[in-house]
């Protein structure tokens, strides 16, 4: 009998070569192995007698390789084949197994080997062939040690990283079960009744059979207790933190109602019923006195934005303010375009904080100030600058073209040979770099990467011209010479390996906005996490600055008392201390395409508000039972009933010249278009039209039309001029990635084509189309697939059948699985092993029942297998932060 802790290398009976591999790949204990499950069985009692058959679905068999060999067709593109027949031989058939542009597989597989093969056969002309198939060596490899265990039984299949193979793992597994004691580790889960489904079981037991089941039934069963006790053990921590949360406590906020009856009465609308109900459910729990967490979800159009603004009011009228979050600069925009429609009228102030807008609501764009970045530290003193450059002078004639006075500059310059540079080279770069801060320049931001270096500064004055009284300002160039040369002295001297550390500056370029200032800014302190330094809530030890927040001063200390009471913005939000305070709500739009950290950063920003979170994508009963577990839900199910049909149609790519004339008699009627594309360039990689592309296209197409082109390389500025122009008409069609799937409104919009729509979610294209059929006009969207993809065809069946969300979301989940629809939803989590089980309601509910149950009799989680939970800190006053 062995424990769980004990190394793999002293497992009775494991081959030495085993461990040693798998203990190379981080699998070292008899633990990993046990908790390292496979990803699907497959039953090798009977391949013998199966039939090599074309299908749609993965099969598995037993094969003998009879002939290989490598065939290429000019350049360096080929195709490695392996000819192949039933190990027995009985069948006479022959199956073709194909590798593309690998040819060394010819280095692999040889004749003679017995191989199990999984994959899709395909039949062409009589011949059929599996490509790039999942295969193992049982017979003829290098380790055909114990073929009992890969072959006549329900064989386990690993997921596997860096040189693990199947057999390495699946031995490893074996031993390991035959060496464990009957009950190894303790039941997470209550003693199943004996009447119930998981009678007899055992959380030992249930790992045995997910590894080598006795039939496909105990598999399932197995499979069912663990993923319970996975469910269990995430609502635990789920209506645990619910219950922190509440305790914490929160304010009331009822308010007189007179802002909302204004802004009832002025709407061009009635509130559906659907809408109502939702609404009454948030001013509950805005006047219950305990902080709300609530989703709000429905379909496109369904009316979501003014429900979330009336929240907002509530919050207005008890006296504190509102935010709102949105995931782009686009989709902020457009709401506070809304706000400014609906609520300005009412009296109340609308601030926007973008990467590229700060406006305060009181007509001043913020660029018009003086820049001011978020955590930039102590400002140096400024002089007033002076009437005109020709005032202005430098210390030397010969400058670079883009020297300015009072210019700010992002400069990089990298390593030689992109060395890494060593944690106290790095230090001695950021001392050297904040040593000349408020002497030579002011520095906004600086960061020191392994073998790079950003910095954000403009330079100081350092005299002034003799009788003309105008600054001389330090030279960029020699800023920088300075620092190279005295860090690399530094580094040489602590260990670096020879004289040469830096390569010319790779990018200098003059900031001439506060937009740019600011987005450069974010992108700086962003980069450590961007490049999997950090994590999102730990700190990067070589990045300046540390602090939170730029300093106040006189022209901002009393800007609270005229606080815009309606807060709109992007993840900018993020870093403006100023703007918000006595916050009430912070409502989160598309919260899914925010992470974990980012929405708790905003929602601290506040005193424990009140918080709803918002989605387009209509959510499945059952992943509002998990993913969204700790939020009340509200669900908006029904459509203002004028709403425009909207035509979706599925066509293969030859009909675009069709579509072409069709998109010209729109335009010519006087109505516009999108055409999406899944990339913004050309891929080797990838099969899939491109949006730059696309747009040289389609303006030859539709000349003269005008046609624009949006994506997300663009900067803020373009992105606003080209939706500028499409609102006000100016471009007649736009070519787009999926950028504008939120947050984009044009009425006169009633045409969408989107190519390659094979590789889009349903979900997804749901949200695309939902862009048209938002004026008085009929709408089309048409979806371009490959002339001969059926299995595309089928699964986008759903979307010429239907426009109900709820509906394309249910499919969507049976099509690709709970575990995959999750995605960024779980953003903060690790994912979960038997996520495809999600769709089983009834699994989660017990899940869900047991973990209320056990926190009504032991709410501080004292018995030992729940420590695991009861050691997950939770500060109170951060309760409202960790629901997010």
């Amino acid at each position: 009998m062995i424990p769980l802790d004990l190394s793999l290398a002293e497992v009775p009976s494991l081959p030495a070569h085993a461990a040693r591999l798998l203990a190379r790949e981080g699998i070292k204990t008899v633990a990993d192995v046990v908790w390292h499950l496979p990803f699907r069985h497959e039953d090798r009692r009977q391949m013998q007698a199966l039939a090599f058959q074309a299908g749609l679905l993965p099969s598995c068999h037993h094969v003998l390789v009879t002939k290989t060999g490598n065939k290429f067709f000019g350049g360096r593109s080929g195709v490695f084949e392996a000819v192949v027949r039933h190990a027995t031989g009985l069948l006479g058939q022959q199956l073709t197994l194909k590798w593309w542009n690998m040819p060394f597989m010819s280095r692999v597989l040889a004749e003679g080997q017995e191989l199990i093969v999984y994959g899709v056969i395909k039949d062409s002309k009589g011949r059929l062939s599996m490509s790039h198939p999942e295969y193992e060596i049982v017979k003829g490899g290098a380790d055909d040690d114990a073929e009992q265990i890969h072959t006549g039984r329900i064989t386990p299949i690993y997921r596997l990283k860096g040189a693990m193979t199947q057999k390495a793992l699946r031995v490893a597994a074996w031993h390991v079960c035959q060496a464990l004691p009957g009950a190894f580790c303790e039941d997470l889960l209550p003693t199943p009744s004996a009447e119930g489904e998981f009678a007899g079981l055992t959380r030992s037991l249930a790992l045995r059979e997910g590894h080598f089941p006795a039939s496909m039934e105990k598999l399932e069963q197995a499979r069912r207790y663990l993923a319970l006790e996975e469910f269990y053990g995430y609502q635990l921590r789920v209506a645990r933190r619910k219950r922190r949360v509440i305790e914490s406590g929160g304010r009331k906020q009822i308010g007189t109602g007179e802002l909302l009856r204004d802004f009832f009465n002025e709407l061009p609308f009635q509130l559906t019923t659907a809408q109502q109900r939702c609404l009454e459910e948030i001013h509950r729990d805005m006047a219950s006195g305990a902080p709300m967490n609530r989703l709000l979800h429905g379909d496109v159009g369904s009316g979501k934005t003014v429900v979330a603004f009336a929240a907002m009011l509530r919050a207005v009228e008890s006296g504190r303010q509102a935010v709102l979050m949105a995931p782009t600069q686009i989709l902020a925009e457009q709401h506070a375009i809304n706000a400014r429609k609906w609520l300005e009228p009412l009296g109340l102030r609308v601030a926007l904080r973008t990467g590229s807008k700060r406006e305060d609501g009181d007509g001043l764009e913020l660029m018009e100030r003086s820049a001011r970045v978020p955590r930039a530290g102590s400002r140096v003193s400024r002089e007033t600058h002076p009437a005109s450059s020709q005032e202005t002078r430098y210390s030397r004639r010969r400058l670079p073209h883009f020297e300015r006075p009072w210019a700010k500059y992002f400069v990089t310059f990298s390593t030689a040979a992109r060395r890494k540079l060593p944690e106290n080279a790095r230090q001695i770069v950021l001392d050297a770099i904040r040593h000349f801060h408020g002497n030579r320049y002011h520095l906004y931001a600086a960061c020191v990467m392994p073998d790079h270096v950003h910095m954000l500064i403009e330079p100081a004055i350092s005299e002034r011209e003799p009788g003309a009284d105008a600054p001389v300002f330090h030279k960029l160039a020699d800023i920088l010479h300075s620092l190279k040369s005295f860090t690399a002295h530094e580094i040489v001297k602590a260990g670096w390996q020879d004289q040469r550390v830096w390569e010319k500056e790779s990018f200098d370029r003059l900031i001439r906005s506060e937009a740019d200032l600011r987005e450069k800014f974010e992108y700086i302190v962003g980069n450590p996490q961007e490049a999997g330094l950090v994590g999102p809530e730990e700190e990067y030890a070589w990045l300046w600055p540390s602090g939170d927040g730029a300093p106040r001063d006189a022209e901002h200390g009393t800007r609270d008392a005229c606080a815009p009471s309606i807060v709109i913005g992007t993840h900018a939000l993020l870093h403006d201390a100023e703007l918000m305070h006595n916050t009430g709500i912070v409502i989160i739009d598309e919260q899914h395409k925010f992470g974990v950290a980012q929405r708790a950063k905003l929602i601290r920003k506040g005193d424990t508000p009140d918080v709803l979170v918002m989605t387009a994508t209509p959510i499945p009963r059952t992943l509002t039972l998990t993913i969204y577990g700790d939020l009340e839900v509200s669900t908006i199910d029904q459509k203002p009933r004028d709403g425009v049909k909207i035509i979706t149609k599925v066509r293969p790519k030859t009909k675009l010249k069709d579509a072409a004339n069709f998109l010209r008699e729109q335009i010519e009627e006087g109505r516009q278009g999108y055409i999406v594309y899944a990339l913004i360039d050309e891929s080797e990689k990838l099969e899939a039209g491109a949006a730059t592309k696309g747009h040289e296209e389609w303006s030859k197409l539709l000349a003269p039309c005008e046609v624009g082109l949006l994506h997300g390389r663009m900067s803020a500025e373009e992105k606003e001029d080209v939706m500028k122009r499409f609102r006000a008409g100016k471009l007649d069609a736009l070519v787009s990635t999926t950028v504008i799937e939120v947050g984009i409104d044009v009425p006169n919009a009633t045409v969408m084509f989107i190519h390659d729509a094979g590789r889009f979610g349903l979900a997804q294209l749901h949200q695309l189309r939902g862009r048209i059929g938002r004026g008085a006009h009929t709408s089309y969207c048409v979806l371009f697939v490959e002339d001969k993809d059926e299995e595309n065809r089928q699964r986008l069946a759903i979307m010429e059948e239907t426009s109900d969300g709820f509906q394309i979301a249910e499919e969507d989940l049976r099509r690709r699985g709970p575990g995959d629809v999750l995605g960024h939803a779980q953003s903060g989590q690790a994912p979960l092993l038997f996520g495809e089980l999600l769709a089983d309601t009834r699994l989660v509910r017990l899940a869900r029942q047991l973990a209320e149950k056990t926190l009504d009799e032991d709410p501080h989680l004292q018995r030992p297998a729940l420590a695991v939970f009861r050691d997950e800190p939770v500060v109170a006053e951060k309760a409202q932060a960790m629901m997010q």
